[in-house]
């Protein structure tokens, strides 16, 4: 008589112990589970400046604050957006399981605080305080391709001095004969200002402890939710452009630019470290993609004219990689750079559909590459996987299914849904507490 007085007692304390989570926070919950309630077709679901260093934002040490930090085409925005609307969801999904005490933002240097990026509740504006929400923060970048002479000239149109990039009164950030140089030899570059932001938009992310450098490509695993770099380190992603001749080329460009070299090779385009890390190697990168452009390949291979006949040996699309190879080798001994190649945590790729690999091989950021293969990036864009339903996905545990749920979540979440998400993550995490706290009164009165 006594167990089931007991029993009794315990569901009754359960029964009203849910009440209060369905009466108090069922909504915030809501905002988390929407997706899951309904029908897919329903849901609108070079210098290198000492003075650059941060100053200590907060003594508290179980504060950390991040960053993720990307450059955004605003005149692509048909082919980048669907990435940075799955990179958002990725970042809600990690954000669940980050300890209380941590802030990661998302910032994103752009020319346009486009309708997008409103319905998504991003702000222009910097970090002042490191017990701020998360948020997603717009940085007002002009690109290099419209620095022209006039343009330069002129003050720039932004809401607020502070945050407009480059700021020309700042010698820390900005290199007037640089940009100059820039411009002239590199505008047409693709990938010229996802580095070039970084130097000069210092500013917005200095105070973080820690920034991800990333491509819009990516997503962020629940693993990335706890994890920062140990002393002091910075960590880069997998690079697949090295070959024998190509690391042979770069050892002897290094000598002729009275460069140090430490013979490091592969590192790719993702970065995790402390900012100043980060703002040294894309500063010196800089310098080493102009004196490559310039004097390391031919005027036809700068106008895409040769195509990649020459790849993988030498191939000017992938410049920016070869000048950030250039700097990290000197930036390692001249600076004594604690930079660790993480070819296993960042960089991993979308196909894996090994179900334990994730979580056992401690994967931080996948990041698409170019493949037809599931998950694709170019085959989501054409709408080939649109007939899958995410919630077929909800308990894989491969790189290839979290992707692929992620970009379908994204796709039906409309930004204005997935903004509302973002701004609730604390609620969210409290109520999945409460409704773990909740389901494991019941397992235990069931036993």
């Amino acid at each position: 008589m006594w167990n089931r007085l007991r029993k009794s007692t315990y569901l009754l304390l359960s029964t009203v112990a849910l009440s209060f989570i369905v009466l108090f926070v069922y909504e915030p919950f809501q905002l988390v589970h929407r997706f899951y309630k309904h029908k897919v077709n329903d849901l609108s679901l070079s210098r290198i400046v000492e003075n650059a260093k941060p100053l200590k934002q907060s003594s508290e040490t179980n504060v950390i604050i991040r960053a993720i930090l990307i450059y955004y085409p605003h005149e692509q925005e048909q082919s980048y957006l669907p990435e940075v609307r799955w990179l958002s969801r990725s970042w809600l999904e990690m954000m669940l399981d980050e300890p209380k005490e941590w802030r990661t933002d998302l910032i994103i240097f752009t020319y346009q605080f486009s309708a997008a990026f409103k319905s998504l509740n991003c702000i222009n504006e910097i970090r002042k305080d490191v017990n701020e929400p998360p948020r997603c923060r717009i940085m007002f970048y002009m690109p290099i391709a419209s620095r022209n002479e006039s343009v330069m000239k002129t003050v720039f149109d932004y809401q607020n001095n502070e945050l407009k990039i480059p700021n020309i009164f700042d010698r820390n950030t900005f290199n007037n004969e640089r940009s100059s140089s820039l411009y002239k030899n590199l505008k047409t570059y693709a990938y010229i200002d996802s580095i070039n932001c970084l130097v000069e938009g210092y500013t917005a992310f200095k105070m973080y402890d820690y920034v991800l450098r990333a491509d819009t490509d990516i997503f962020l695993t629940r693993n990335f939710s706890n994890y920062i770099p140990e002393n002091s380190s910075i960590l880069v992603g997998l690079g697949g452009y090295g070959t024998d001749y190509n690391r042979r080329k770069l050892r002897r460009i290094a000598r002729d630019m009275n460069l140090m070299y430490k013979n490091m090779s592969g590192m790719g385009s993702t970065w995790l470290g402390p900012p100043y890390s980060a703002y040294l190697i894309a500063n010196l990168t800089l310098d080493c993609m102009l004196y490559l452009a310039i004097n390391e390949f031919s005027a036809p291979e700068r106008d895409g004219k040769v195509g990649t006949i020459l790849w993988p040996d030498w191939h000017f699309g992938v410049l920016l990689l070869y000048g950030q190879h250039l700097a990290i080798n000197h930036l390692v001994i001249a600076n004594n750079l604690k930079v660790i190649i993480a070819n296993e945590m960042l960089d991993q790729s979308t196909t894996n559909n090994q179900s334990n690999d994730m979580k056992q091989n401690l994967r931080l950021v996948l990041h698409c590459w170019h493949t037809h293969l599931p998950f694709s990036k170019f085959e989501f864009k054409a709408g080939k996987y649109n007939h899958i339903d995410p919630r077929s996905l909800i308990t894989e545990t491969s790189a290839q299914s979290y992707a692929m749920r992620m970009s379908l979540e994204s796709r039906i979440m409309s930004l204005d849904e997935l903004g509302r998400q973002i701004s609730n993550v604390k609620k969210i995490k409290q109520v999945n507490q409460q409704m773990t706290m909740v389901t494991h009164i019941i397992g235990d009165i069931s036993s």
